[in-house]
């Protein structure tokens, strides 16, 4: 009797589509969570882009124009900030001093700030200027961890070491610094000895929201950002003066995210000093004109200086 063999199974065309679906995904799958993994692993060197150098001396940061000290603070034996005290001689005009500490952005020195630090100068203030850990002579490593608590050492030392009353200090933070200057008035703000203003020019609203308008295409990214600063879940605390600079035309940081962050700021500080923004048509993530930052910083003291009394309550 003849061996019978069963009956082969018909062909079928979805069998084989799903084993070659099945290839495809696998082959832009792992690529895909490859590159999540290596923005993951390596954020910090995207975040931060420090600048290694030799000790920086103030001795030429002047321009010949005023003496500009070198200042250290000691963090610990093996960490030291080093910094720039640019101090003004009082005149007529500004008997009384002021102290405007400058938190710079996540790349370059505090030598690449010497042009701003100058303008600022100009208008009255004293300028203090530290380079973060990891930065310039610096040792240590960038983190926003490590950020704040320099921050807090450099506020220590010029209330302490300095002699500057916190009402006498006006925090600017450009760019990643504003993220820094923010935390630290929010802080301030919340042990009752708030900063005498805040001043922030091309501030992003946080890391992740940066991350999703860069890389729209791996939204996973934006959970796993180790360094967040989340200024805009911190700038609700401030009760200081606000004024904020964005250029439309920033690459780097949206105008919009600005704008969100604008929003959840204060209406009014404490001394009931309405918040300002100030829109740089065209300008780029470095493009604040010197006469828009004169003018607009010269308004917010004046307005510190006569501070609007709210209408009583009536009953």
């Amino acid at each position: 009797m003849p061996l019978e063999l069963p009956p082969r199974e018909p062909f079928r065309r979805t069998n084989l589509l799903w084993l070659y679906g099945r290839r495809l995904l696998i082959w832009l799958l792992v690529p895909y969570v490859l590159v999540h993994l290596l923005l993951i692993t390596f954020q910090r060197q995207l975040i931060f882009q420090p600048t290694k150098t030799a000790p920086l001396s103030g001795h030429l940061a002047g321009a010949g124009l005023i003496d500009v000290q070198d200042v250290k603070i000691k963090i610990s034996d093996e960490l030291t900030l080093h910094g720039w005290y640019y101090e003004r001689p009082a005149t007529a005009e500004t008997p009384a001093r002021q102290l405007l500490i400058y938190f710079p952005g996540n790349s370059g020195t505090r030598s690449d700030r010497q042009e701003i630090c100058l303008d600022l100068l100009r208008l009255g203030y004293n300028i203090l200027i530290f380079d973060y850990q990891g930065y310039a002579e610096n040792q240590g490593s960038p983190s926003e961890q490590h950020f704040a608590s320099d921050a807090q050492a450099i506020w220590k030392f010029a209330t302490t070491q300095l002699g500057y009353s916190p009402e006498k200090i006006t925090l600017f933070g450009e760019s990643m610094g504003g993220g820094v200057a923010t935390r630290l008035a929010a802080e301030l703000s919340e042990a009752k000895s708030p900063p005498a203003a805040l001043i922030l020019k091309s501030t992003y609203s946080s890391i992740p929201a940066t991350a999703r308008y860069h890389y729209p295409y791996l939204p996973l990214l934006s959970l796993f950002v180790w360094d967040p600063f989340p200024s805009i879940d911190r700038i609700g605390k401030v009760t200081s003066p606000i004024l904020q600079f964005h250029g439309t035309a920033d690459r780097i940081t949206p105008y919009f995210e600005a704008e969100r962050l604008f929003a959840a700021a204060p209406e009014r500080s404490a001394s009931q000093v309405a918040k300002q923004f100030v829109t740089i048509p065209e300008g780029s993530h470095n493009g604040v004109p010197e006469e828009t930052l004169r003018r607009e910083i010269q308004k917010l003291r004046a307005n510190i200086a006569q501070p609007i009394t709210p209408p009583e309550s009536s009953n």
